[in-house]
């Protein structure tokens, strides 16, 4: 897998986006409507950059927080925001985020799904 096509896969997934309403009672709080979730579009266009690949601590579980060796992948990075990076996992074709760490690789912090939702948990 290379940065074109990491990049086309965004950009599918971005483009055929489908609003898709969750059922009442499956999940805690409130689901987001549709209107809310589109306005976070132009946001993720914004964020987007050019991929490429970053090694990342892994952090995602409490048992991964906990490990007294530090577990490290390499992920694609496809989008930046002051205080996030959202990647892509090519092993699992999903998308997570993680946070930059002053003590170097970027830490994942357990949020994992499509492109759109991923970015919305930030």
């Amino acid at each position: 897998m290379d940065a074109s096509e990491v990049e086309r896969i965004v950009h599918t997934e971005l483009d055929g986006f489908v609003y898709e309403p969750t059922e009442p009672g499956t999940t805690v709080g409130v689901p987001w409507s549709e209107e809310k979730i589109r306005s976070y579009l132009p946001k993720l266009r914004a964020a987007l950059i050019k991929p490429y690949r970053q090694r990342f601590a892994v952090r995602d579980t409490w048992e991964q927080i906990h490990a007294s060796v530090p577990i490290f992948k390499e992920y694609w990075v496809v989008a930046q925001t002051n205080h996030y990076i959202q990647f892509f996992d090519p092993t699992t074709n999903e998308f997570g985020l993680a946070q930059p760490s002053d003590r170097g690789a970027p830490v994942t912090i357990g949020v994992r799904g499509d492109l759109v939702g991923v970015f919305c948990a930030m």
